[in-house]
């Protein structure tokens, strides 16, 4: 499978998991999104969710909106897409910037 496809995976594996956190399913379910990043991961992709964050300009893995009243310390508080790294030759490398809104 191609890197652009196993990125589109692992942002469709990402919004799964965000509503199976908002909602209360079966472990069943749980399970399941937890052998799907695990086949990510054995693909050599790492998702990582900044939710909590701090955000400031100088970082560089994501995209963020600001929204609410601007302040020093600004947290990303919405995730729309993760931060996706492939593992190549034992480095790992920025496939996607995360997507965010931070306040």
């Amino acid at each position: 499978m191609s890197q652009q496809l196993w990125i589109k995976m692992a942002n469709l594996v990402f919004e799964l998991e965000k509503k199976a956190a908002q909602a209360a399913p079966a472990p069943g379910v749980q399970r399941t999104v937890g052998r799907m990043q695990q086949v990510l991961e054995e693909a050599g992709l790492l998702i990582l969710n900044p939710l909590g964050e701090a955000f400031t300009e100088t970082r560089t893995d994501v995209e963020a909106t600001l929204v609410g009243a601007l302040h020093d310390k600004l947290t990303i508080t919405e995730v729309l897409k993760p931060i996706v790294y492939i593992s190549q030759e034992g480095k790992n490398m920025l496939v996607q910037r995360g997507v965010v809104l931070a306040g």
